[in-house]
């Protein structure tokens, strides 16, 4: 399913001033079809075999021809993350914002819910099962992670 091309057009063009207002900071693609911003909040990340703590985190948003309806949004974490709801190999992210997609969804509530996933990990139906695993076993709290430990 898709939007007649001038009335997605409009849609990318609302999108784009909805964000500028939002005072959030973002780059786009000419198209505006590709957002990339960065998120601040307390997140964790593999170095070696170390956990550890990071505070800056790099996410994309692709608008595909769909958007606005479901199927039409992909999301990816572009730096390293170790979370259980982002996939380690790619980055996808998996919400269920991007799930239950609705055309009334809109590319700033997405950012809101990236935002909640990164300080609300959900261990229970993970894409990277020892981030899970990990996740399950020490908790996240409050945005902050327990005391970061060796994985093996």
């Amino acid at each position: 399913m898709f939007l007649p091309e001038n009335i997605w057009r409009r849609r990318l063009e609302s999108e784009h001033s909805e964000m500028r207002a939002s005072g959030i900071k973002f780059e786009t693609n000419a198209d505006q079809t590709e957002y990339t911003l960065n998120l601040h909040g307390k997140g964790l990340a593999k170095q070696g075999d170390a956990i550890v703590e990071k505070d800056s985190h790099t996410v994309q948003i692709i608008l595909l021809r769909e958007y606005p309806y479901p199927g039409g949004i992909e999301v990816y974490w572009l730096t390293p993350i170790f979370h259980p709801n982002i996939r380690a190999e790619d980055g996808r992210v998996c919400i269920q914002l991007v799930n239950d997609w609705s055309e009334t969804t809109n590319v700033l509530g997405v950012v809101r819910a990236l935002q909640h996933l990164l300080e609300n990990p959900n261990p229970k139906d993970p894409l990277n099962k020892e981030a899970g695993k990990w996740f399950a076993e020490n908790g996240f709290t409050g945005g902050k992670a327990k005391k970061p430990r060796v994985v093996t």
